[in-house]
This record gives C-alpha cells, sequence and structure tokens, in this order.
C-alpha cells in the first residue's frame, strides 16, 4: 500500500493538471468518441490529455510521436482507464469518504499545500472541488482492482532469488574478443600546470559529481545538464569498447562493476577528474559482476507523531521553526532530534544509520534522496507523522547476504509486476466492449 499510496498522489497531481486545462470547455463542443461497455470517452477528455501530453513531452525536451500516433496511444490510454473502472465498480471496491480525505491530505502534502489550500487552489482555476474528488476516488478504485488482480498473484520463489544473486556474484571470467563494455563519463579538467589548490579543488568538485550522478537514474541526461560551457565539467559518451580501446585506468575501475552502475570512486589521470559509469556490457563481460552494489544513505530525522488534536499545519508550522533554526545556526539538528522527535532515534539525535534502497517508506526516501550532504528537507508526511529530514553522508556499498536476497526478490517482483500488469491489461481490453468512433 505505501507504493500505492505514492501512485495515487502521482495520479492526483496529473489530475489536477488535466482540470486546469479544462478552463475553456464552454468553447468547445464535446462529443462522444468511444463507448466502453456503458461508459463514454469525450473529444474533450482526449484533447485535454492530448495538450497535457505535449506539454509534459515539451518540458522533457523529448520528441512527439507523430500527431496521428499520439492521438491514437492516448484514446487507448483512455479506454483502458475506462474499463478498470469498470471492473472495480462491478467488484464492489469502494473508497470511504474518510479514506478519501486522508488520501486528499498525502496529495496535498505534496504539493506543500493544507486540504483548504488544494482546494482553493483547484477553484481557483475555475474547476469543481467535489468534482476533483470523485475522480480520485475513481483512481483509487482503479489502483486498488490492480492491486487485488495483479500484484497480490506475482509471487518470487526462493529459487529465482538464488538464480539472480547467483548470476550478480559469478567469479571473473576471461575477456573473449568480441566483449564489449560501454562507458559514458564526465570529466573535471585540470590544466598542465595547475596548483595544489587548482587539483583539489577539482577533485571535490568530482566527488559531488559523483555523489549526485550515483542519485540519478538517467546519467547522460544529468551530464548534458551540469556540463556547460565554462563550467569545467565536459560529458563524454564513449560507447561500446573492447578492453583494448579503453585506458587501463579504465578499465581496472570498471572492474566487477555490473550495467547501469557507477565505478564508485572519482578516478584521476593527467586530463583530470573522471566520474564514470557503467552503461553496459555485452559478451561474456556482462557476467563479472562481484556484488550487488548500492547507494546507502545515512539520515536523521524530526518526527512528529499524528495525534489526536495536533494538525497537519500545526506539525508543519513546528517542523519549519525547526528548520529556521538550524539555518540560523540558532540549534544543531541533533540537539532538535534529541528533545522533539518521538521515536526511539531520538537518544542517537534522530540517527537513522545507513540505509538502503527500499528500507524507509517511499515518502521518506523520495525525499531523502534529493538532498545534498547536510541539507534538510521541508517537512514530508508519512504515514508515521511528519519529519524532518536531513543527509549525512552517502556511500557505496555491497549488501549483506539477507539485504541481497531482499534486493533480489524486490528487484524480480518489479519485473514480473510489470510484465503480468501488461497482461492484465491486454485481457481486460479483449473481454471489453468497446466501440471507438471517429471524431473530426
Amino acid at each position: 500500500m505505501k507504493l500505492a499510496n505514492i501512485i495515487f498522489c502521482a495520479i492526483a497531481l496529473m489530475l489536477f493538471s488535466e482540470m486546469s486545462l479544462a478552463q475553456n470547455k464552454n468553447r468547445s463542443i464535446d462529443e462522444v468518441i468511444a463507448i466502453v461497455d456503458t461508459s463514454l470517452v469525450t473529444k474533450l477528455e482526449l484533447e485535454n490529455k492530448i495538450t497535457l501530453i505535449e506539454k509534459q513531452f515539451k518540458a522533457a525536451n523529448r520528441a512527439l510521436p507523430p500527431a496521428d500516433d499520439l492521438r491514437a496511444q492516448v484514446l487507448e490510454r483512455l479506454v483502458s482507464d475506462r474499463i478498470q473502472q469498470n471492473l472495480a465498480k462491478e467488484a464492489g471496491i469502494k473508497v470511504s469518504d474518510k479514506d478519501l480525505e486522508r488520501i486528499l491530505g498525502n496529495i496535498a502534502a505534496q504539493s506543500k499545500l493544507s486540504v483548504p489550500e488544494l482546494k482553493a487552489k483547484i477553484e481557483k482555476e475555475g474547476d469543481n472541488f467535489n468534482k476533483y474528488k470523485e475522480e480520485i476516488r475513481k483512481e483509487v478504485q482503479a489502483a486498488r482492482l490492480r492491486e487485488r488482480e495483479v500484484d497480490a498473484r506475482v509471487q518470487v520463489t526462493e529459487s529465482e532469488i538464488d538464480s539472480y544473486i547467483a548470476e550478480k556474484n559469478r567469479g571473473k571470467i576471461l575477456q573473449a574478443d568480441n566483449d564489449e563494455i560501454y562507458l559514458a563519463q564526465l570529466v573535471i579538467g585540470l590544466s598542465a600546470n595547475a596548483s595544489q589548490s587548482d587539483i583539489a579543488a577539482a577533485k571535490n568538485k568530482a566527488e559531488d559529481v559523483l555523489k549526485q550522478a550515483s542519485l540519478e537514474k538517467d546519467f547522460l541526461a544529468y551530464g548534458k545538464n551540469i556540463a556547460l560551457p565554462g563550467s569545467g565539467v565536459r560529458l563524454e559518451d564513449l560507447g561500446y569498447r573492447t578492453l583494448d580501446r579503453l585506458p587501463q585506468l579504465f578499465v581496472d575501475g570498471a572492474q566487477g562493476i555490473g550495467s547501469n552502475q557507477m565505478i564508485p570512486r572519482v578516478l584521476q589521470s593527467g586530463a583530470g577528474f573522471h566520474v564514470i559509469k557503467v552503461i553496459d556490457r555485452k559478451g561474456t563481460l556482462a557476467a563479472n559482476v562481484q556484488n550487488i552494489v548500492v547507494t546507502q544513505t545515512q539520515a536523521r530525522h524530526i518526527l512528529l507523531r499524528h495525534r489526536p488534536g495536533v494538525t497537519d499545519l500545526e506539525a508543519q508550522r513546528r517542523l519549519n521553526g525547526f528548520r529556521d533554526q538550524i539555518k540560523v545556526k540558532a540549534s544543531d539538528f541533533d540537539q532538535l532530534a534529541k528533545k522533539h522527535s518521538e521515536d526511539g532515534s531520538a537518544p542517537n539525535g534522530g540517527n537513522l544509520g545507513w540505509m538502503s534502497p527500499g528500507e524507509l517508506v517511499s515518502e521518506f526516501e523520495q525525499t531523502m534522496n534529493q538532498l545534498n550532504i547536510n541539507e534538510v528537507s521541508e517537512p514530508v508526511k508519512t504515514e508515521f507523522g511528519w519529519h524532518l529530514i536531513q543527509v549525512v553522508e552517502r556511500r557505496q556499498a555491497q549488501l549483506s547476504a539477507d539485504k541481497q536476497r531482499d534486493f533480489a526478490r524486490a528487484t524480480i517482483r518489479e519485473k514480473k509486476m510489470d510484465q503480468a500488469y501488461q497482461d492484465w491489461i491486454r485481457q481486460i481490453r479483449d473481454a471489453a466492449t468497446v466501440e471507438i468512433r471517429q471524431s473530426n
């Protein structure tokens, strides 16, 4: 349910954007363009969804599909959504008003708003808040249907976990002639006459780049964002190369590093400092991974638990006050956590120790991963209460045997769930009665 809560919030924020696009609906002539069992999909819905997706592609600097293909894809998505909503209703899946209010609170918190502020924002855009709430209810019902029909049926066996770990832990294999490795790097350059202070500054910069790059999903996109003229950083996409076409420094650094993993340390050469990611491997080198390595984070927090009589606004106000004290150095995070945090970490200054991916609730982990070292977050709401988070340190670490199994189980389950979900979507689409009407 933790993942589902995040999905609900993401869907809700998208719904708000879609509703804002419909401000001029009174100027449009709407028409039915699809009948899905007993439900309708209208032209206005389709046009609003297309407009939203076009904006998202533009913001991400991505090329749009051809207009006809985009229209067909978006219409099919609306049809699929409508089928799921219908099935949820038939299955008697309900979302109580109490549940809906709790979910709206989470949605508002994601935007750093209270529920009244969220309502005011929606109504300011000319939309009906009650209609917005009912759209959220439908989306939650569909998500709960997917949990029951797909998520609950996906099982990961111990033998699958054993096979995954065995593949990851396979010993070093000799390179074959056709083995290739795909590297990309960010170089913090040094001039030939660089002083010791220049070298130290470049190394510190490279280590900061490594820490941030380790958190980014798309290394090349991140590189393009920071490798700007005058930045002192350049991006090099080296593509696939055999080891004899790479510097020995890179070959040694990439030993034992699997596909889509960072080399966990900065490499230094005469040209400067190198931050390198192994994008992919081909051939027997793909099996040359000796450990499962992840980015671990040491963080601390101040927790104010959900309690009767304490509103979200009051909890946020208190935590913002603590944050202000820390920013002006009137108090230390450690001291405030010992005095005010309402959990077992308080005696340790709120320190949670080293945490691997997936060990914390999603809302907490997502916020923590966006913080720099020593940075303090805005107040964050989870099922446990409201948190103020500070990142103390990060490191690359191999997982223990138990955590390797947890990591393997989560990875395999995610992959199987994605396939199961796609299969289920095809099944319910084939079983539905859908009539697509042409629209001018």
